[in-house]
């Protein structure tokens, strides 16, 4: 039978084994998806809550969020989307709030509610359409 060599691992005996590698800020490690950077609210006396990002801004880049299910079935999921400023920091969040049967029937007839949030998940604007009723359909 052959004998067993533990080899010693860095540190002192009890010790916890020292913290995986991190990558520099707003960095990733090769494999892992970028950190989300996150605009810092303003401060802006007189602006509606959630709305003081736009004072700071001019212009906005929308990203939609792309579901594995939804790119390998071609089942429409609700849709999300990462809002950001020109630097790249995430202003808001928005998800799509639909019925399922719309989503897979209606496709861009459907009606929907979009919720968009600040950073801290408060929501600051409410988008609502109705459904689209086209008599060519």
């Amino acid at each position: 039978m052959a004998a067993v060599q533990m080899q010693p691992t860095q540190g002192q005996p009890g010790q916890h084994p020292p913290p995986p590698p991190q990558a520099p800020q707003g960095q990733a490690l090769p494999g892992q998806a970028p950190p989300v950077q996150f605009m810092e609210k303003p401060n802006v006396v007189g602006c509606p809550p959630g709305l003081e990002y736009l004072t700071q801004i001019d212009q906005i880049l929308i990203h939609q969020q792309l579901e594995l299910l939804e790119v390998v079935t071609g089942f429409e999921t609700k849709n999300r989307y990462a809002i950001k400023n020109s630097m790249g920091q995430q202003v808001y969040f928005a998800q799509e709030e639909s019925d399922c049967c719309m989503r897979q029937c209606c496709g861009p007839q459907r009606g929907f509610t979009m919720h968009i949030t600040d950073n801290l998940g408060q929501e600051v604007i409410r988008i609502q359409r109705e459904f689209k009723f086209c008599a060519g359909c």
